[in-house]
């Protein structure tokens, strides 16, 4: 199978290569394209990536397919390199075909588990599961063509794929490789989001950060660890960190983003409040009843399926459904007030409310004061680097800029409210900013 990707160009999975690898990339490959016909695998299609971000970045319309699919490949070009390494590994540490295919199957089914709109669609009920237990659930339910496929393999690859997943291997740098600081969702994600949403904050030197991993092995004895070249690749980490942290200063929490993420949560509050409503879902009324909702009925919940539910609630009974339905889907935001990033959130939360329930029961009533903090580098000590001499060193203590950016936090604080009401917000919040 070949694909045209924006990001990567060219991804081909299924096709035979040359040298000794020949027969590990041909059974690996195989599995990801029978994956790729799955229903579940499908659905991703159905599901936007960055949720609604697209009403502030016209392009940012991309699927969580394409993503699984851009994740599988760095995996696949991460087996190539770590093969080539693996030459001085105990026996039980090198990656053969069939782990090879799990951990192919683990990066293309990693998001399996997401709710309409992604990660929007988690915080939007009390006790809701998050898409992680979503994933294990579809990999490990016979009943899903996903598990079938992985039983077709292997009688064990659900289960291996599953705990891979959550990082858990017998092969230590191949779980962080699926789910850690520095993984091939990461590499994606922040590579696809930048491109698409028009933004240069994200952009990686992906083959370079590939081209610099060594596998280290300790003294001690211990399984090897996943190493930088301090001499070539040091660089290429720290920009890997400084484009997680922009992008999520510019784009994850852009202010709009924020806006329409907590008016989403205004209506769903609203939906819990009056019951499930004419129009909505059956898997999604189960959830806001607060009742179990199955695997099978889980995935059938996507965006089309939440849109057409907006379109009823637009015409809803109930004004005030009714008008934040309209407003989702014409894009009239919430406004924003930039506020000290050091307030006191609970004192500025109760000036705010305070003022906004002097409208009576209207949507200011929904109105709040949004707080996100996003910590510039937190500690990885999974990832160690090489320098000169075979000298290793924490990846904290070899990088200078690393250890001053993990003692900065970034933080946003800002009054979110309905447009009405902005003057009466702005004099209410003076002292807050």
């Amino acid at each position: 199978m070949l694909l045209r990707d924006p990001v990567h160009g060219l991804i081909s999975f299924g096709a035979l290569s040359s040298g000794p690898n020949r027969r590990r990339v041909d059974r690996a490959g195989r599995l990801v394209v029978q994956l790729l016909d799955t229903r579940e695998v499908q659905r991703l299609r159905r599901i936007r990536a960055l949720g609604l971000a697209s009403l502030v970045f016209p392009g940012g319309e991309h699927s969580r397919f394409a993503h699984a699919v851009g994740s599988a490949h760095v995996m696949q070009r991460y087996l190539e390199h770590v093969t080539g390494l693996s030459g001085e590994l105990a026996a039980e540490e090198r990656i053969d075909s069939e782990m090879a295919a799990i951990a192919l199957a683990a990066a293309l089914l990693h998001d399996l588990g997401h709710g309409p709109l992604s990660h929007a669609f988690e915080v939007l009920l009390p006790d809701g599961d998050r898409h992680e237990d979503w994933t294990s659930r579809i990999v490990l339910d016979p009943g899903t063509e996903v598990n079938a496929c992985l039983r077709a393999f292997s009688h064990d690859a659900p289960a291996l794929v599953e705990a891979l997943i959550r990082g858990r291997n017998r092969i230590p740098h191949l779980a962080r490789a699926v789910s850690g600081t520095f993984d091939v969702d990461r590499c994606d994600y922040l590579m696809r989001d930048s491109h698409m949403t028009g933004v240069r904050y994200g952009l990686l030197d992906l083959d370079w950060l590939l081209a610099s991993l060594r596998l280290f092995i300790p003294d001690s004895g211990e399984k090897a660890i996943l190493a930088v070249d301090g001499g070539k690749g040091l660089t290429a980490v720290e920009g890997f960190f400084l484009a997680r942290l922009y992008m999520y200063r510019q784009v994850y929490h852009h202010k709009a983003v924020r806006a329409a993420d907590l008016m989403l949560q205004a209506l769903f509050a609203r939906l819990v409040e009056l019951g499930p409503p004419p129009g909505t879902p059956a898997p999604l009324a189960t959830l806001l009843r607060g009742e179990v909702l199955s695997t099978s009925a889980f995935l059938e919940l996507d965006d089309p399926v939440l849109e057409v539910a907006l379109a009823h609630y637009s015409t809803s009974g109930d004004p005030i459904l009714a008008e934040l339905a309209t407003a989702l889907r014409n894009r009239r935001l919430f406004k924003t007030l930039d506020l000290d990033p050091g307030a006191d959130s609970e004192a500025a939360e109760a000036r705010l409310k305070e003022v906004l329930s002097a409208t009576g029961p209207t949507l200011a009533r929904y109105g709040r004061i949004d707080r996100v903090e996003v910590k510039a580098y937190v500690e990885d000590r999974s990832l160690v680097v090489l320098g000169n001499g075979g000298r290793v060193q924490p990846l904290l203590e070899a990088s200078p800029l690393l250890r001053g950016l993990s003692r900065e936090s970034f933080v946003h604080n800002r009054a979110v409210f309905p447009v009405q009401m902005r003057d009466a917000v702005v004099a209410a919040m003076a002292p807050f900013t």
